[in-house]
């Protein structure tokens, strides 16, 4: 294999290497949001949950509050009743304790449907409790994992920009110019081997006999005829 030919192969690698590396750096950050974006739904329904339950209890207390002014009434007209000579008073005091017992029932009745649901409501805030104790401590776990991942990275794409960088300087300018002018244009590799003796492996397209041959004997950089990328024999 042509010297040269070796020498970009592996700054391929290593370029695909730093690139892969520099990806997975690039998209810690949507990681760290992701982890904070679910930590915040969590408390978010976690939240929700306790307010609901603020409110059962809220609602349940105003109840309480008007039993209590239904039962000041009752009291205020059983005094009057006591103290009327009127017939018709007293019957109209009696239609007002009995208006008002009735109202007394109906909100107590109400007020037993919210205690039951505010147990419903506290066990679920219990359950709720967990779950965003247990993901905070999951999310912790995470958010370490994500800062040892960006340490390792960081040392990775230092070493291997390093690594091109003297490597580089060792490959002839016009080859290295073609080669970083096709990894441009390509986006994935620029050098593949020959498979099945005719068919680059890039595009896979048939290339000519001429190119296989010229690939083969391994004394100049070649081409696809298709894709243009450089194409080599593979080794046996």
């Amino acid at each position: 294999m042509l010297a040269t030919l070796g020498q970009l192969l592996i700054l391929q690698e290593r370029d695909v290497r730093l690139r892969r590396a520099q990806i997975e750096l690039n998209h810690l950050p949507v990681e760290e949001q992701q982890i904070a974006a679910r930590l915040a739904t969590q408390s978010a329904e976690f939240e929700q949950l306790k307010q609901r339950a603020r409110h059962i209890e809220s609602e349940r207390k105003q109840l309480e509050l008007q039993v209590a002014d239904k039962e000041t009434a009752i009291r205020k007209f059983q005094t009057h009743q006591a103290q009327t000579k009127k017939n018709d008073e007293y019957q109209a005091m009696g239609h007002e304790i009995e208006r008002a017992r009735k109202d007394i029932d109906g909100l107590e009745e109400r007020e037993l449907v919210l205690m039951d649901q505010y147990d419903e409501a506290q066990k679920a805030v219990q359950t709720e409790s967990l779950k965003v104790k247990e993901y905070e401590r999951v999310a912790a776990n995470q958010q370490v994992e994500l800062k040892r991942k960006k340490a390792v990275l960081e040392e990775q794409t230092g070493a291997l920009a390093v690594a091109v960088a003297e490597l580089q300087q060792q490959i002839p300018s016009a080859e290295l110019s073609t080669y970083r002018r096709i990894l441009q244009s390509k986006g994935d590799l620029a050098i593949v081997p020959i498979i099945h003796g005719n068919t680059c492996n890039g595009c896979h397209m048939k290339i000519t006999q001429a190119t296989v041959s010229a690939a083969r004997a391994g004394n100049k950089i070649t081409h696809c005829d298709d894709c243009g990328r450089i194409v080599y024999w593979p080794q046996p």
